[in-house]
């Protein structure tokens, strides 16, 4: 017996053959769905072929062709069922374990797809094919294992941050020795403090303060504050006191103290200031 319905381009077509002649109930249920098909009467042609593996569970033809038919409406997954049942009735055929291969590729089953591309022996005429799409599996589950991994890392990622939303024009920051936050919201001229336990709240907010970015903690837990708007450095001491600890400081912007050193960027002068604190 010979397959009938095989896909050409983007439509089936016949490949040949013809009716079952004298046709048992089963056979009876084929043909029908053959008819029904040259309609383009799918659905029924699909009915049909249905009720023939019913009445006849050996009628290979009638698994292939629910397959093709499946497959060419898109409905890879059911195409999948039908084609493995040609396969266990006839593991010979070559075509349709190549269609298993490319449905689960095309599916994202990779392991799968290669499990039946490694069927096609390599005398076999298909086995260009198969190499191609060996290669194209290959391709295909490389590509979905990196994507797996960058959306497994942006998950971490996301599961890791904390976001904190109470800040008008959020610029410079730093920390104290007891790991309290230091936030300059430069839009409203206020410095905040962000506790360990997550609590935010004001720090200090002046008319000294205008247009603050850069922060920097000594290690006696001073503030400094790069105080863009007034050309100066605040120091602002643990008790909240503020004093200009710099002036005739061109748009100061980003500050940071290491050892005894405090370094400034003059963004007015494009220079950067070393200044020894002690």
């Amino acid at each position: 017996m010979k397959k009938f319905l095989v896909l050409c381009g983007m439509f089936l077509c016949i490949s040949g053959g013809a009716a079952l002649a004298a046709p048992s109930e089963g056979g009876m249920y084929y043909n029908d769905g053959l008819d029904y098909y040259a309609k383009g009467e799918y659905t029924k042609a699909i009915d049909s072929f249905k009720e023939a593996v019913a009445k006849d569970p050996t009628l290979v033809d009638g698994y292939y062709n629910l397959g093709s038919l499946f497959e060419y409406l898109k409905s890879y997954q059911t195409a999948i069922i039908y084609y493995t049942k040609v396969t266990q009735l006839d593991p010979n055929d070559m075509e349709t374990v190549l269609k298993l291969a490319e449905l689960y590729n095309r599916t994202g089953s990779y392991e799968k797809a290669m499990f039946y591309v490694n069927k096609i022996p390599a005398e076999s005429e298909l086995a260009q094919r198969a190499a191609q799409l060996k290669t194209v599996i290959q391709s295909s589950a490389e590509k979905a294992e990196a994507k797996k991994i960058a959306s497994a890392t942006s998950t971490a990622k996301e599961a890791n941050k904390t976001v904190i939303n109470r800040f008008s024009g959020p610029t410079g920051v730093a920390m104290d020795s007891k790991g309290n936050l230091y936030v300059a919201s430069y839009s409203d001229n206020s410095i905040y403090k962000v506790t360990p336990n997550g609590q935010t709240q004001l720090y200090s907010k002046s008319p000294m303060i205008n247009g603050p970015i850069g922060l920097a903690v000594d290690s006696q837990d001073n503030l400094y504050v790069a105080n863009y708007n007034k050309n100066n450095i605040l120091k602002i001491n643990k008790a909240g006191q503020i004093v200009i600890f710099m002036n005739r400081i061109t748009n100061p912007y980003y500050l940071l103290i290491k050892g005894n050193n405090m370094y400034i960027s003059e963004q007015g002068n494009n220079t950067v200031i070393k200044y020894r604190l002690y």
